[in-house]
């Protein structure tokens, strides 16, 4: 019989409903499985990221899909969030493989400022810009991972950022050629991904009903 604390047994069994196996630690193959992996996450976390306290909040198992790996939902627990942050978890016979995403919340606001300053300083009327990233990384990047090299691309991240700018200040009307020039702009600088530019009517206009003009542009490697 396995010894499983309470926070264990509530979440496993909020994953399989194998409620009374799980309450005696008579746990079936997937279940112990599913505990070796999530005590593996809470280990990989504390490890990673020894600033930041975690909870592991839920598990999307891969029966029945296409992936190779378990999702694993958690949360920082003193930072507010609307969604849960996520991580890849593969079991093979010899060990198990984690990527997480949460380097993107270290890294996000040092990223943000610095397209923004590069746009203003180019002239470009920037309301706000939002970074996220498609890429989960291993446990090689930890919580001293630098933005920079995620901006330039040395480390693949799949940068994607979403840049709204202030239709009103765009004298000419042309809002493509904007959104041409911020591309232009930010490959100079050699930052790459993905961007997509929204223009709004004002600096103050609703992001969703304001909106003029939008265009993706992807940038440079």
């Amino acid at each position: 019989m396995l010894e499983l604390v309470d926070s264990e047994k509530n979440l496993l069994s909020g994953i399989t409903f194998h409620t009374e196996e799980i309450e005696s630690g008579n746990l079936c193959d997937s279940d112990l499985a599913l505990l070796n992996e999530m005590r593996a996450l809470d280990h990989y976390l504390k490890e990673k990221y020894p600033s930041y306290n975690f909870e592991i909040t839920g598990c999307e198992p891969k029966e029945g899909t296409i992936r190779t790996y378990n999702e694993w939902y958690y949360k920082e627990t003193e930072l507010e969030r609307e969604s849960a942050f996520i991580a890849m978890v593969e079991t093979t016979d010899s060990e198990i493989k984690i990527k997480d995403d949460f380097y993107g919340e270290i890294i996000k606001d040092d990223v943000q400022e610095h397209i923004t300053n590069i746009l203003k300083s180019n002239f470009i009327p920037v309301i706000e810009i939002t970074a996220s990233f498609w890429e989960f990384l291993g446990k090689e990047f930890g919580e001293d991972i630098d933005s920079m090299d995620v901006l330039s691309g040395k480390i693949a991240a799949g940068n994607d950022f979403k840049i709204f700018i202030d239709g009103s200040k765009i004298i000419d009307k042309n809002y493509k050629a904007a959104a041409s020039k911020i591309a232009s702009i930010l490959a100079a600088q050699k930052i790459c991904g993905d961007a997509y530019v929204v223009v709004l009517k004002s600096a103050d206009a609703d992001f969703a009903r304001g909106r003029i003009y939008s265009e993706n542009v992807s940038l440079s490697k």
